[in-house]
């Protein structure tokens, strides 16, 4: 008969270390399991719509952003003359912008129209005759009024809400 060493009420004494080890070593795997699960479930939300990772919209503003008013033009009247910063020519313009902002950002567009044509003109004058060469060159012009316009207006508080800026009028001389 061979002898064991037994402990604890007879049973057989079991070998110490790693227990521990393997303990943490099972919770950090469902810790990490579970954060991987949940980044996807975010991920995989954001890509059906359903909110994601800082969007900050909750399901009834999701649903207020997608009705917007109809697209409408506004003139901005008023005939902007300016020197081209790099030749004796000028440009002379008339410009449109367009808005689904409703009536309120229409309203706005005319209530704060004297720093719009300021802003306009401000833009205007650090021209040179390349920046309305060609029509790539006017698309350019009419990207950066509609930032600046929408600038503008954010500083009035009123926000941007500027989709688009049209020429209705373009002469350079």
């Amino acid at each position: 008969m061979s002898t064991e060493t037994f402990g604890n009420g007879g049973k057989p004494a079991k070998a110490k270390g790693g227990g521990f080890a393997k303990l943490l070593l099972i919770i950090l795997a469902f810790v990490a399991g579970a954060g991987a699960g949940a980044f996807g479930g975010v991920i995989g939300a954001t890509r059906l719509g359903l909110g994601g990772l800082g969007d900050g919209h909750g399901a009834g503003e999701a649903v207020a952003h997608v009705e917007k008013s109809p697209l409408e033009y506004v003139d901005i009247d008023n005939a902007f003359t300016s020197n081209l910063v790099d030749t004796g020519r000028y440009l002379q313009l008339r410009i449109s912008v367009s808005t689904t902002g409703g009536e309120p950002l229409v309203a706005a567009i005319k209530q704060h129209k004297p720093a719009l044509i300021s802003t306009v003109l401000s833009v205007l004058g650090e021209l040179s005759e390349i920046d309305v060469a060609n029509r790539a060159a006017k698309d350019k012009l009419r990207t950066r009024l509609k930032l600046a316009i929408n600038d503008a207006l954010t500083a009035k508080g009123v926000g941007g809400g500027i989709e688009d800026v049209f020429f209705t009028s373009l002469v350079v001389q």
